[in-house]
């Protein structure tokens, strides 16, 4: 494994095309949890997690594109959390020295075992997952959680239109969930909103980076936590540092 941003920030493997939706498609970004958002796979609400301290919950981003896009170099994404409480509760504290739940989130581009849509990474790179309390808005009761994905900067690729892809699998651990060392608030209503996917390029390639931010069809976009009753689930723009910025550290 090399240096620690530039496999996070290096290449993506060879896409297989598994899933050809309907010619003429539009770009669209989707979120679901358990599997990808296609064919009716996986659930858009998450209950039954708060009973144990085993087990994981996952959330599923991808995406279909409507060019190809060549000399991909990996993938960023951008979950928003709206919880339903005045402020975020301990359970969902879960990176950041001295919080309730520091390490139970993580991310993975590990679909091997995912048969819905394409895989382009065959789980041969790199993750890295971020945890911004108060983002995006400032408010108490908000997160975001952010994911980088890339393999080795030899196995550039291009990402063909019309196929749903696998992005990014953002990993919720169910660590400290019930007693003696539960943290409080799993059992709340949150909203999530998948504001963002982002192909990140090579290089010599430009544009650097190419943003998809429309949701797919009934917001496609958008999961709940618990139902979800209370939280306000409006998407909210991204801001962020661009990878044209950081890719100029490795020309």
């Amino acid at each position: 494994m090399i240096g620690f941003r530039r496999p996070l920030r290096a290449v993506m493997i060879a896409a297989i095309a598994l899933h050809v939706p309907a010619a003429g498609r539009a770009s669209e970004i989707f979120l679901n949890w358990d599997e990808c958002r296609h064919d009716g796979a996986g659930v858009a609400d998450m209950q039954s997690v708060c009973f144990s301290d085993e087990g994981q919950s996952e959330l599923f981003c991808s995406l279909v594109i409507d060019q190809a896009v060549d000399d991909v170099v990996g993938v960023e994404v951008a979950v928003d959390l709206q919880h339903s409480s005045a402020t975020l509760p301990s359970w969902w504290r879960v990176q950041g020295k001295g919080d309730c739940r520091d390490g139970s989130l993580l991310a993975s581009g590990n679909f091997l075992a995912n048969p819905v849509c394409a895989d382009p990474w065959l789980d041969l790179g790199s993750a890295l997952a971020i945890f911004e309390p108060g983002q995006p808005r400032g408010r108490a009761n908000q997160a975001r959680l952010k994911g980088v994905y890339a393999v080795r900067s030899d196995s550039a690729r291009t990402l063909e239109p019309d196929t749903h892809y696998y992005a990014l699998k953002l990993v919720i651990r169910n660590d400290r969930t019930v007693f003696p060392s539960l943290c409080t608030g799993c059992g709340e209503p949150a909203c999530l909103v998948l504001n963002r996917i982002t192909l990140l390029r090579g290089p010599t390639s430009e544009p650097a980076e190419i943003d998809y931010q429309t949701p797919g069809p009934g917001l496609g976009n958008r999961v709940t936590w618990r139902g979800g009753s209370g939280a306000d689930c409006i998407a909210v723009p991204v801001v962020r540092k661009t990878w044209g910025a950081i890719r100029a550290l490795y020309r």
